[in-house]
């Protein structure tokens, strides 16, 4: 009696000694298509941000995802409380939301108004942060956003935009010297 063999075999070799590999590549390829389908989550994606200050840096990119922002400088959640919180660098990053202007994000880290403009094109910031050892920086700018679900995100979180394009600079400027 003839067993039969698979059509297609892979095989590892380690040390002299044939192992298959025929179930870890299945199991590797169903975890892979898993955490795809997890990471498509509405507004999920990538953005890349050009410095304003430093416009021949190359671009920081970052995820974006529900009420977050993260990549290799900064990690950034806005919570439950209205608060954003996290890092840049190993630096603490916290503001909150004043109750009275939904607009004003304030907190050790700094002191900000961020607005959609009427279009939804941009977004405005005016104010400072504490950050990188630099007091009272003046983070004064006009973003302007792009189109689709990510952007939509951010759209929604507009104080994380600010923080990342201000990371973004502060980066290209600390490259540059």
């Amino acid at each position: 009696m003839r067993t039969q063999r698979p059509w297609i075999q892979l095989r590892e070799y380690f040390g002299g000694a044939e192992h298959l590999t025929g179930m870890r590549t299945i199991y590797l390829s169903l975890l892979l298509a898993a955490a795809c389908a997890t990471s498509r989550a509405s507004g999920s994606g990538t953005v890349a941000l050009k410095s304003f200050g430093y416009p021949a840096a190359r671009p920081e990119t970052y995820s974006v995802g529900k009420g977050l922002i993260s990549g290799s400088n900064l990690e950034l959640r806005v919570d439950d409380a209205g608060c954003v919180r996290g890092f840049y660098h190993s630096e603490p990053i916290h503001l909150c939301q004043d109750a009275t202007d939904p607009n004003h994000w304030v907190g050790a880290s700094g002191d900000l108004i961020v607005v959609p403009s009427p279009d939804r094109k941009a977004v405005n910031v005016q104010g400072w942060m504490n950050i990188r050892g630099i007091e009272q920086l003046d983070v004064t700018q006009v973003i302007p956003l792009g189109n689709g679900p990510t952007w939509d995100e951010l759209r929604r979180n507009p104080v994380l935009l600010a923080i990342a394009t201000t990371a973004t600079d502060l980066d290209a400027r600390r490259s540059r010297t």
